[in-house]
């Protein structure tokens, strides 16, 4: 047996030869759907609904301080780690469905609201059911593989610009 004799050339780390994966192509019929759900926004329109409330009494300078006050006071009202356990006991599915209709008419409460609670009451529901992120995430890593991951990942900042653009 000769012993094997390293010097500055030789790699210290030795890949072992893997043949080259073919990567599969994204399945468009069910990711469009998971990056439609992902594409929730209230930030661009509540500084024009504080506005339009009569909250800060014409005074332009406090409009700011309310809109960062209902953003820091629901920044995160329930934990993600919650919303993954539900959707790992009564499935993914259901605990979509259920949180995108309640985001979505905690979102319409939220434009029709006059007051500056009712603002604050429809914000922090709809943050509280905001946790299914997470699950829609996995659900974007049950349905890729390791070859297109990278791609499907590289496609969730895509709704949120869009929403801010139209916002």
């Amino acid at each position: 047996m000769i012993p094997r004799q390293d010097n500055e050339e030789t790699p210290l780390l030795q890949q072992p030869e893997q043949p080259m994966a073919s990567k599969t192509p994204l399945p468009w019929d069910q990711f469009w759907i998971i990056l439609v759900l992902h594409f929730f926004t209230l930030a661009p329109f509540t500084p024009q609904l504080i506005r339009d409330i009569g909250v800060t009494n014409g005074v332009e300078q406090q409009v700011g301080y309310y809109v960062s006050f209902l953003v820091s006071i629901t920044y995160r009202t329930m934990s993600l780690k919650h919303w993954l356990q539900l959707s790992d006991h009564i499935g993914r599915k259901p605990v979509i469905l259920i949180a995108s209709f309640a985001i979505a008419t905690t979102m319409l409460s939220f434009g029709l609201s006059r007051t500056f609670l009712g603002l604050l009451v429809s914000h922090v529901i709809c943050r509280a059911f905001n946790g299914e992120n997470g699950v829609i995430k996995s659900m974007m890593m049950d349905m890729t593989d390791a070859t297109n991951l990278p791609k499907a990942y590289r496609y969730i900042p895509l709704p949120l610009m869009l929403a801010s653009i139209v916002g």
